[in-house]
């Protein structure tokens, strides 16, 4: 029987365990694609009716809500206006991004907008009452906080992504795996700044240790930047725990990043100062089809725009380029409310969905494969199991033939050589030492070949923790010999098949030692070794090595012996 490795068992099943994986990652990717695409959809329909809210307050005059909303929306889009069109056309602007704040979220009713703007500076603070909450919103001059605004990489705010985490993916969360997805993902690549220590101190918001948090605000980011721009010469003025002993926690968002590639190509769209002219230059460029139109001359623009064919007098366009690093939209939206036109326009930055989900993506890959090449290994350790079972059953099987056809040549011979004499031997004293060596040399074979059939038969060995020198005893008993036992320990074994084992070693030993001379056992914690000197000349490895060589396999175990200057030593370790 040729001889395998584990390594031949396992390989076609790990290749075809890997393809299974392969097939299973790409139809999972396509899934979640096809979901993420449509909840970007779904994302930007919803953005726009919250804006069409936001002015319905407006124009019926909830002035204090409209300010609210965009105080705590307006930062999810990287540019946005909302203006009045006016019956000339001309465009009177009631809000536009401004690039020279970073918002602070202290708690939900407190908010600093961190700026340089004097103007805005000289303003203090608003505060505004509603639904029984006081509203406070104070400018605050910091350096510190606007730099680490410039610097900090949070490509999760300020763009599509908060917004889709919050309106977009909605019904899709009832795909649990989606989810999981979404949230791990989210929580590797938000980056969002939080502000943990900090005073105020007039007009100037001094900003102390401040660090990055994951996707959850309570959890740190895994390697998460730190920074501390604490004075320490007024260490004692930084707030960083409240009443309750929770880290008073203010949140940042990052100055908004103006999308100048895209404004400055559309910049006659987006910033024009009349409808009019906004609508012509719309058809100049796009066409006057109002349909999904590939523009010749931006090769990576997609168009759709034109009237609302339910409600007169509103339109809708929409502008979508695809640029490295993600996908740009800008929406145009024109409502009629109460008799008077409005407009509002953003911009927002969607992150391609292999970069939003490179991180599940990468887990999920090693997972999968983690978990198809396991069960294609596990599923190889049985038909190897029985394969080396087998192949070991052969060797021992040859070996044992090998030992038999020497073992059993010579008592043959003899016993020929005593049978021949028996012919010429009429009676006596003579006849009967004939008879009796016959019979000897027949019971040793008898032996051999009982010891055969009982390793052969053993199937069900019950392992219990027993004394090797309570069995070395009992073989030395059985064998007539005399051990020089030293040490002792316990291990698992089947007693009497354990026992056998040592039986055929001491009776090896004691059949071929030299006279005179004893036989050593050494019991230590990582072998046993019997040794004795033995006759070189009469010495044969015979039958009881090889059987004592099968049980202890049996048991985990592995004989080792060699004959060296006319001392053998036969060494039990583990396997």
């Amino acid at each position: 029987m040729k001889r395998k490795k584990y390594f031949h068992f396992a390989i076609g099943r790990v290749i075809a365990g890997l393809i299974i994986g392969a097939v299973i990652f790409g139809v999972t990717v396509v899934n979640f694609s096809n979901i993420y695409d449509s909840s970007v959809e779904n994302g930007y329909i919803n953005r726009q009716d919250s804006y069409k809210k936001l002015i319905e307050n407006y124009s019926n005059g909830k002035y204090d809500e409209t300010f609210l909303e965009i105080i705590t929306n307006i930062y999810y889009a990287d540019y946005i206006r909302f203006a009045k069109i006016n019956d000339d056309g001309s465009i009177e602007p009631v809000y536009e991004t401004n690039y020279g704040i970073i918002p602070v979220e202290d708690s939900l009713h407190l908010w600093y907008d961190i700026t340089k703007d004097e103007t805005l500076l000289a303003q203090g603070k608003k505060s505004i009452t509603l639904n029984d909450s006081d509203w406070v919103i104070e400018y605050k001059k910091c350096d510190e906080a606007w730099q680490l605004g410039d610097i900090i990489d949070t490509r999760y705010t300020n763009s599509w992504d908060l917004c889709a985490s919050d309106f977009g993916y909605g019904g899709y969360y009832s795909n649990k795996f989606f989810y999981v997805a979404t949230e791990l993902s989210g929580f590797l690549a938000y980056g969002q700044p939080v502000i943990e220590s900090h005073y105020v101190d007039g007009d100037t918001l001094h900003i102390g240790k401040v660090s990055q948090v994951g996707y959850e605000p309570f959890f740190s980011r895994p390697f998460a930047k730190k920074w501390d721009f604490t004075d320490s010469s007024k260490a004692d003025l930084y707030v960083t725990v409240d009443e309750e002993g929770f880290a008073d926690e203010l949140y940042m968002y990052r100055k908004a990043d103006r999308p100048d590639a895209f404004l400055n190509d559309l910049g006659m769209i987006f910033l024009a100062d009349n409808f009019n002219d906004l609508r012509s230059e719309f058809d100049r460029r796009f066409g006057d089809d109002y349909d999904w139109d590939y523009d010749l001359d931006y090769t990576d623009y997609y168009a759709y725009g034109g009237p609302d064919n339910t409600h007169d007098d509103e339109y809708k366009y929409s502008i979508t380029t695809h640029r490295e690093g993600g996908i740009t939209r800008g929406i145009i939206n024109v409502y009629k409310i109460n008799g008077q036109q409005y407009m509002v326009e953003f911009v927002m930055t969607t992150l391609l969905f292999e970069d939003f989900y490179e991180p599940f993506l990468i887990l999920f890959a090693i997972v999968l494969f983690i978990l198809c090449a396991g069960i294609a290994l596990l599923t190889a350790i049985r038909p190897y199991s029985q394969y080396k079972k087998a192949y070991e059953n052969n060797i021992f099987k040859n070996n044992l033939i090998d030992s038999l056809a020497h073992n059993m040549k010579t008592p043959l011979q003899i016993l020929g050589g005593y049978a021949e004499n028996l012919k010429d031997v009429q009676g006596g004293e003579e006849k009967d030492r004939y008879a009796d060596q016959i019979l000897a040399k027949t019971n040793e074979m008898n032996k051999d070949i009982e010891a055969i059939l009982k390793t052969a038969e053993k199937s069900d060995m019950k392992l219990v923790k027993s004394s090797v020198r309570s069995c070395f005893d009992d073989a030395a008993k059985k064998s007539g010999a005399e051990l020089d036992i030293a040490g002792d320990r316990e291990i698992r074994m089947d007693k009497d098949y354990f026992c056998q084992a040592l039986y055929c070693l001491v009776d090896n030993a004691n059949r071929y030692k030299t006279e005179g001379s004893g036989i050593d056992v050494k019991i230590g914690k990582k072998e046993i070794v019997i040794r004795n000197k033995t006759d070189a000349g009469k010495f044969t490895s015979g039958t009881g090595l090889a059987l004592a060589g099968r049980i202890l396999e049996q048991h985990r175990l592995k004989l080792n012996t060699k004959l060296e200057n006319g001392v053998f030593e036969a060494a039990i370790t583990k396997k």
